[in-house]
């Protein structure tokens, strides 16, 4: 949930690490649609490691198996909140 001091100062932010179960959420779209630039812009600054390149990749491929193979040794972070440049996100800390 996003929070701007701003327009929500009486909102305050509370650290739920540990009360949720770990859980992993994919982003779908149709092989056929046409990917705009803000579309890769979501899904990077959802998913930092995947690039315009590698989803452009993963789109070529024919079979959900090779894309499973694609992506079987990428390494997803878990309870780690980071900003896209991998430093401590210090609204998070």
């Amino acid at each position: 949930m996003a929070v701007d001091p701003v327009s929500d100062p009486d909102l305050v932010k509370l650290d739920a690490n540990g009360i949720f179960s770990h859980s992993t959420t994919k982003i779908g779209f149709r092989r056929s649609t046409f990917l705009r630039s803000y579309m890769y812009d979501f899904i990077q600054r959802f998913a930092p490691h995947l690039t315009r390149d590698v989803v452009d990749t993963a789109v070529a491929l024919r079979s959900n198996e090779d894309i499973e193979a694609m992506f079987k040794d990428i390494k997803l972070p878990e309870n780690n909140p980071e900003n896209n440049n991998g430093t401590p996100c210090e609204e998070c800390h």
